[in-house]
């Protein structure tokens, strides 16, 4: 009896060690999930198109200049599915609206770009793009909006803590991939496993830059807590959870209508004291001062 029960408690361990250890080999496959590649399209929205930008031999991503000469420029950061024609879908309205300009990037291993995806790949590519930007069109920091989309959320809040940008919008934002895997993994000893941890939250106290932290409260994928731990170590963040909200539908229950907020007051407002963006819905929208 006890041979038995020493026998299956070994095969359990040994059992448990495979799954771990597989988890470790295919630790980056679960977390970049890359989309294929696509070209600018129209996307039903009266604008200029999107131009493709090179740089270092592949493709940085897709930019549409401002109609104003100093207007701000919005560098969109997407998540681990994302795709540079989604988020094109999903932001088409804003240049008009917001009148500021956009670069939507992307990153190694992404729309056919060489290369694998890492936290500090990715982090490169995002220094890339912002140096481009400086370099090619004039647009320093204190004009760049940086905004993070779930993974994305990782590479905008290292730039904002590197002070390469002038304000930091998170949407559906995570403390760290690490707490995310604990929550999907529990029995996983992932916070020894993990290479690429993208810790927003200790980051996020030393970004002191307007700071819009959007998220859905019901969020299954990344709990609205997270947010909220964001927004208590962040002594410039607003949160504003989304009613009915979740993971990637956030500007279709009414985040836009935050998004403009936040810009008109705490970006635009500086620099054009006569325009007036929409006020959020307070019906949808709830400013959120809750503790952790």
């Amino acid at each position: 009896m006890i041979t038995t029960v020493a026998v299956l408690s070994l095969l359990a361990v040994l059992a448990y060690l495979a799954v771990a250890g597989a988890m470790a080999l295919m630790q980056r496959r679960l977390l970049y999930l890359p989309g294929t590649a696509a070209v600018p399209r129209e996307t039903g929205v009266e604008r200029p198109p999107l131009t493709p930008v090179a740089g270092e031999d592949r493709l940085l991503g897709w930019w549409l200049p401002p109609a104003v000469p100093d207007a701000p420029v919005l560098v969109f950061f997407h998540g681990n599915r994302g795709t540079l024609r989604r988020i094109a879908d999903k932001t088409a309205t804003w240049p008009g609206r917001f009148g500021i300009g956009l670069f939507l990037a992307t990153y190694r291993g992404y729309e056919g770009n060489p290369g694998k995806p890492t936290e500090q790949g990715l982090y490169q590519d995002g220094r890339t793009i912002l140096d481009w930007l400086a370099a090619r069109s004039g647009t320093g920091r204190d004009r760049i909006l940086l905004y993070g989309e779930s993974l994305g959320s990782g590479v905008a809040t290292q730039m904002a803590a590197e002070g390469r940008g002038a304000a930091l919008i998170l949407e559906a934002a995570f403390t760290s991939i690490v707490a995310i895997a604990q929550r999907r993994y529990p029995w996983a000893p992932v916070r020894w496993l993990l290479r690429d941890r993208f810790d927003n939250l200790s980051k996020i106290g030393v970004v002191g830059i307007p700071t819009l932290l959007l998220h859905g409260d019901a969020d299954p994928t990344v709990p609205v807590d997270h947010a909220r731990r964001m927004a208590a170590a962040a002594p410039s963040a607003q949160l504003a959870v989304v009613s009915g909200a979740t993971h990637l539908d956030i500007h279709q229950k009414g985040g836009t209508d935050v998004l403009a907020d936040f810009l008109n007051g705490i970006i635009l407002k500086e620099s054009k004291p006569d325009v007036r963006l929409p006020s959020p819905s307070s019906s949808q929208i709830m400013p959120d001062r809750s503790n952790p």
